[in-house]
C-alpha cells in the first residue's frame, strides 16, 4: 500500500514560466489515473524561494530543481514506494 506524502509545485511566474504549468497536469494526469488522490496532497505555492532555479518541486520537505514532467512523476513514485 502506498503511503501519504505531500507534493509542493511553485506556481509562481517564473517556475510556471518555465515548465511547472506542463509539470501540474501531468502531476494531475498521474494522480488521477491511478486513483492516488488519497495518497497525494497536491499543494501550490506562490513561491519557493529559488526562482532562478526553476521549475521547483518539493516533495515530503524534499527539494528537487530544474526538472521535467518526467522526472517530477519518477520522482513521486519512487516517495511513494519508500
Amino acid at each position: 500500500m502506498a503511503k501519504k506524502i505531500t507534493v509542493e509545485l511553485c506556481m509562481g511566474s517564473s517556475c510556471f514560466a518555465r515548465g511547472n504549468s506542463e509539470i501540474l497536469q501531468a502531476l494531475e494526469s498521474f494522480i488521477a489515473e491511478r486513483g492516488l488522490e488519497d495518497n497525494i496532497e497536491l499543494v501550490g505555492h506562490l513561491c519557493l524561494g529559488k526562482c532562478n532555479e526553476g521549475p521547483n518541486l518539493r516533495i515530503d520537505g524534499t527539494d528537487y530543481s530544474g526538472i521535467g514532467s518526467e522526472e517530477a512523476i519518477a520522482l513521486i513514485a519512487r516517495a511513494l514506494e519508500e
